[in-house]
């Protein structure tokens, strides 16, 4: 179980540590008291460990000290030479994915390796584009790449004119490329409408903060907006929006983190590790289809899924952002050889992503 933690004080100035694990609200508090006394329970002693290890200048996990981290080390090393697909049959999956709508037809699908992975992306996908006034689609790994593409320019072009409306009209077509735009009364297009008014800041204090190497694996992400604190939102359709505005940021979305997930299993049953390092606990989210299983969890190996918690899946961004940036300082065999390798990379996850068989 991974803790963060932070010094509090009451009224009466008395100093307190909160046990936070995904909600500050239901975080359990220790007082500094009962810890000189040792009077406290085997989780608390846990996250008393962490503090006594970690300077309170740097209480919460940034990017450098999550890569100093052993077992993340390891596994970017065991990633690449997977990546590299050093050795035949290195990786393999296969499913049969469903289609959509009332059609019960199945279709079958597998890869040889992560790059087989990425060479077989396909993503169906229909918007309305309001600036070119036309309807697009496409499914191919090419027709993605040209259209988001064509969204990233475009949206960082609104931003740096503050054009709030522009930004507005290409977050709803990245949103509805992804195949999760929601409605007026409901889901992101109800959020983005919250934001609609101050977008073009909005995103430019979100950019600086995710690429910021001082952006740590904290409880709370918020930004400055009219002198006000604004929550950032997170959740598989932002995340889409993100990752054309920020430099290096991965769509991490369900499948992304099923993905994920089962890598590290495989990871942690061929190196014989007892259990999933805290490090890589990736979440995964479940399909809206239940008969698609996405849970990577296998006896011992236990993986969290995907809430409605924005900031669980920012940090779980954060970190697949950090591990795979890592990962391509090095040879990754013929994703290197690719104009976007961390893109390309993400797709295959995605790819994989869509059904972890039990």
């Amino acid at each position: 179980m991974q803790y963060f933690y932070e010094q509090l004080k009451d009224d009466n100035g008395t100093g307190h540590v909160a046990v936070i694990e995904e909600d500050r609200n239901k975080a359990d508090l220790v007082t500094l008291e009962a810890i000189n006394q040792t009077t406290v329970s085997l989780k608390q002693i846990d996250c008393i460990s962490i503090l006594t290890q970690m300077s309170m200048e740097n209480r919460y996990m940034n990017k450098k000290l999550y890569l100093e981290c052993k077992d993340v080390r390891d596994y970017i090393n065991w990633l690449q030479r997977l990546a590299r697909n050093e050795e035949e049959n290195l990786f393999t999956h296969s499913y049969v994915s469903e289609t959509r709508g009332k059609s019960d037809k199945k279709i079958p699908w597998n890869c040889k390796s992560l790059f087989d992975a990425y060479e077989q992306y396909r993503w169906p996908f229909s918007y309305f584009d309001f600036l070119l006034n036309k309807k697009v689609k496409g499914e191919s790994r090419n027709e993605s790449k040209t259209v988001l593409d064509s969204l990233e320019l475009r949206l960082h072009k609104a931003i740096e004119e503050g054009l709030n409306e522009d930004c507005y009209q290409i977050c709803i077509m990245i949103l509805d490329w992804g195949g999760v735009l929601g409605s007026d009364k409901k889901g992101n297009k109800k959020k983005l409408n919250g934001l609609k008014s101050e977008l073009s800041e909005y995103l430019t204090k979100v950019k600086s903060l995710f690429e910021s190497e001082s952006v740590s694996l904290t409880h709370q992400y918020k930004v400055i907006i009219n002198n006000q604190d604004v929550p950032v939102v997170m959740n598989a359709g932002f995340t889409k929006i993100y990752s054309l505005l920020c430099n290096e940021f991965i769509i991490y979305d369900g499948r992304v983190g099923a993905a994920l997930g089962l890598l590290v299993r495989k990871y942690c049953e061929e190196n014989h590790i007892s259990e999933v390092p805290n490090n890589l606990g990736f979440y995964y989210g479940n399909a809206k289809n239940i008969k698609v299983n996405r849970n990577p969890s296998k006896s011992p190996y236990k993986f969290k899924s995907l809430s409605s918690s924005s900031p669980v899946h920012i940090r779980n961004n954060l970190k697949a952002n950090w591990l795979i940036q890592k990962m391509f300082e090095d040879n990754c065999g013929e994703f290197s050889l690719l104009t976007h390798p961390i893109r390309s990379f993400e797709s295959a996850l995605f790819m994989i992503g869509y059904r972890i068989n039990r």
